[in-house]
């Protein structure tokens, strides 16, 4: 009996020792999780739900990551694989029925009028760091039922001579009609080209507003805006004549102007 008591203790301290290397061992554990998660997250790309969007402007191919869309691709209009290797560049493609259904249920939605349809943000994660991104970004400030020009939106950039990389830009854009290049013309009022077609992006803006000349012309109904005086004239105004073209946004008519926080001239008196 004196031999059984004095092993007890013995195996109490064992016990003791196995408890306090179990609890070390989970310590080490933990701290090594946590020196490896930073790395092992920038490692990881973030998934990408992807689908083919239908819409009356076509199948789209769309992938949406965890900060919105990151790409918008017609297909009528030619091969995909240049989207698809971007795309897998920084982001694992996972099929998503429901992201197709959602994004082509929101063109839909924009083409029959409702100003509010595009719903789901845009990420330019694949766009080209530096001056397309600075141009795309700057082109999100135009506001539906307006346009604004190549040689503008260069000067916008600080780069006013580059309206040739402006229309590069602008075609290699990943998420068009969410970020908007058919609001962006040529200077005499042309509609110009598009990544979709000229026929899609006459489509896009008579959506939002525009008349549009059988010569592909914004209509001569369309007003101007002035972006720093906050000023709308009609295109044939003495005040808009002698205004910086470079500084204007063209409107459908004097209600999106208004719309978009502008007042009408006082001297040509623009409805």
């Amino acid at each position: 009996m004196a031999t059984l008591n004095a092993t007890l203790p013995m195996l109490d301290d064992r016990a003791n020792d196995d408890s306090a290397e179990t609890a070390l061992l989970d310590q080490m554990i933990r701290d090594a999780r946590r020196r490896i998660e930073r790395p092992m997250q920038l490692i990881r790309r973030p998934e990408a739900g992807v689908g083919i969007a239908r819409t009356p402007l076509g199948p789209l191919l769309v992938a949406e990551g965890p900060r919105g869309l990151v790409l918008v691709h017609f297909l009528a209009t030619g091969a995909s694989a240049g989207s698809i290797v971007a795309l897998r560049a920084k982001f694992d493609p996972i099929a998503d029925a429901n992201v197709a259904s959602r994004t082509g249920n929101q063109v839909r939605r924009y083409l029959a009028g409702e100003t509010s349809a595009l719903r789901t943000p845009a990420d330019l994660s694949l766009a080209t760091p530096g001056f397309q991104r600075a141009a795309l970004e700057r082109l999100r400030e135009v506001p539906r039922g307006s346009v604004i020009t190549y040689a503008a939106l260069a000067r916008a950039v600080g780069a006013p001579r580059a309206q040739r990389a402006v229309g590069s830009a602008m075609g290699a854009n990943p998420v068009p009609i969410y970020v908007p290049c058919h609001r962006v013309i040529r200077s005499g009022g042309a509609v110009g080209n598009y990544g979709g077609s000229p026929e899609l992006k006459i489509k896009l803006l008579r959506a939002e507003g525009f008349a549009i000349s059988p010569d592909r012309r914004i209509d001569e109904h369309s007003v101007w805006g002035h972006r720093k005086t906050k000023i709308f004239c009609r295109p044939q105004c003495h005040a808009a004549l002698r205004a910086d073209p470079e500084r204007m946004l063209i409107f459908a008519d004097g209600a999106h102007a208004r719309h978009a926080g502008l007042r009408p001239c006082k001297l040509c008196k623009p409805r």
